[in-house]
């Protein structure tokens, strides 16, 4: 059993994941976290600091003599991008410092990119171990100058956490109901919505317009950022296409309506979007506890790779000949699958295990090597 200091920002979905897996298999873990966080539920012997108001190099400073006192056996950053302030920096060089503490850093999503000019890169040489959600992203660590010969690496994405998910049953408000009834006995997609602004010539709205053409698509989202004219530019632009009854952008709606509508819907379609590692796998929790049948890039099935099977439980479009592929995909008659990805085959398949117990050889590796 190991001492584990997690250090995070926010202490909520992977970190707080990350935490209650690594306690279950008996490690000794504390969560460094900012000020007025409060664990998303019991800690489970997990011990819980909201220490950091600011997350400066004095805050940092103060903190090192009553946290390595605690004598961690390992000093591990959860990231949710390439980003660190001034305490995280602390806390790292200092955990680099001691030679029976290995150093650990998650990286869960590369925004800006690993630059000379960003101090990420340095903590990614000098990190004892590095994980990253998928094995594109590991591929980044080509070309950095790392420190150590015997860097552990491994793939660890955000977890599929079934049980911190809402399990009660809502009412749904009028307008709710009323969209559901003005639904009824249609069929339909649904696409996350997500656009900044109103572009008709990027792949993304000529996907929506192509979907549009073969069903109604539901727009999971809002577009109140949209200046008045923009949203009137869109509804034209629909209009122009043949297609202006065959749309609907949600706005906020309840978890209860939105498991709803995937269960109802032809498709769930995430093919062609960017999603942060943690995004993707909030929706990817959404669709499988609603037995939606999902149409993914090849890009997005890197992220727990061992889930999908193209025409078996899911859609799979290639990410370079994204359009070809969505124009001869939407030619079926049915969408269905031989499999549905369900709640109870996604909690009992390895997947889980498998990247914990690889975190956990990474841990002992290292460890072994600081003694």
């Amino acid at each position: 059993m190991a001492k584990i200091i997690l250090v995070s920002k926010n202490s909520n979905g992977t970190t707080w994941q990350l935490a209650q897996a690594l306690r279950s298999q008996q490690h000794d873990v504390t969560i460094l976290t900012s000020h007025g966080d409060i664990p998303p539920e019991n800690t489970n012997g997990i011990e819980y600091m909201g220490y950091f108001k600011k997350w400066s190099v004095l805050e940092g400073l103060k903190i090192i003599p009553g946290l390595f006192g605690m004598q961690p056996h390992i000093l591990h950053l959860v990231l949710d991008d390439d980003r660190m302030n001034a305490a995280q920096v602390i806390l790292s060089t200092y955990a680099k410092s001691h030679p029976n503490c290995v150093l650990t850093t998650t990286l869960l999503h590369i925004k800006r990119g690993l630059k000379k000019t960003n101090p990420v890169r340095y903590l990614v040489e000098e990190s004892d171990i590095i994980t990253f959600p998928t094995v594109e992203s590991l591929a980044q660590l080509r070309g950095l100058n790392v420190r150590s010969t015997q860097q552990g690496r491994g793939i660890l994405p955000p977890a599929l956490n079934f049980k911190n998910s809402p399990q009660s049953v809502e009412e749904l408000d009028e307008s709710e109901s009323s969209l559901l009834a003005n639904l009824h006995s249609q069929e339909y997609f649904v696409l996350p919505f997500r656009e900044g602004r109103f572009k008709p010539e990027s792949d993304r709205f000529q996907s929506l317009l192509m979907l549009a053409r073969k069903h109604k698509v539901i727009l999971w989202g809002t577009y109140s950022h949209w200046s008045l004219r923009e949203r009137k530019q869109f509804a034209n632009w629909m209009e122009k296409n043949a297609c202006a009854d065959r749309w609907i952008v949600t706005g906020t709606i309840s978890p209860q309506l939105s498991k709803i509508l995937l269960a109802k819907s032809t498709a769930f379609v995430m093919a062609g979007q960017q999603f942060t590692p943690p995004e993707m796998t909030e929706y990817y929790l959404r669709a499988i506890q609603a037995q939606s049948t999902l149409i993914l890039d090849s890009k997005q099935t890197s992220l727990h790779a061992d889930l999908w099977k193209n025409t078996v439980n899911c859609w799979v479009l290639n990410f370079q000949s994204l359009q070809k592929e969505l124009d001869k995909l939407l030619t079926r008659s049915s969408f269905k699958l031989p499999q549905a990805l369900t709640e109870d085959w996604a909690q009992s398949s390895h997947i889980v295990d498998s990247s914990m117990n690889e975190l956990n050889r990474l841990y002992n590796r290292a460890l072994a090597s600081a003694r």
